[in-house]
């Protein structure tokens, strides 16, 4: 019976949850006229509870181990002529342990989160610097003639 709330809880622990929210904004001069970039983030927490609880005397072993992935969606516009979407993605921006079950720890890993916002606002901002070229040659494409 215990196992099967071990498990259980476990199960319910490593499901996602969002913790931060992010906003970007870039125009990027092209020959078709200024793009326009839109880029929305979000984090996305990802926990696994690992260990066992200890028995009477005995030492606990359990830890949440737990995993940001930063998520960028992006839409980027050049007058009427391109309007483009784009799905970005960067796994483990941050990680980290607790000792205790996840459940119980959730608030404490959104603030180490919240705490290092800074570090997700770079890979954000490394994730824009590579959609540059990306977004250039989508509007070369979607203008013909104009080469940027």
């Amino acid at each position: 019976m215990i196992k099967r709330a071990l498990i259980g809880v476990a199960f319910a622990a490593s499901f996602a949850a969002p913790a931060l929210a992010l906003e970007h904004e870039v125009v990027i001069d092209h020959a078709a006229g200024p793009i326009a970039a839109d880029y929305r983030g979000s984090v996305i927490v990802e926990t696994n509870q690992v260990g066992t609880a200890g028995v009477a005397g005995r030492p606990s072993t359990l830890r949440c181990n737990w995993t940001a992935t930063l998520n960028v969606e992006r839409v980027a516009k050049v007058g009427e002529a391109l309007r483009s979407q784009r799905s970005l993605s960067q796994e483990d921006v941050i990680s980290g342990s607790r000792p205790g079950w996840c459940e119980t720890s959730a608030k404490a890993i959104d603030k180490l989160v919240d705490s290092r916002s800074d570090s997700i606002r770079t890979a954000m901002l490394a994730l824009v610097e590579q959609d540059r070229a990306t977004i250039l040659a989508e509007a070369d494409r979607a203008v013909p003639g104009t080469r940027g």
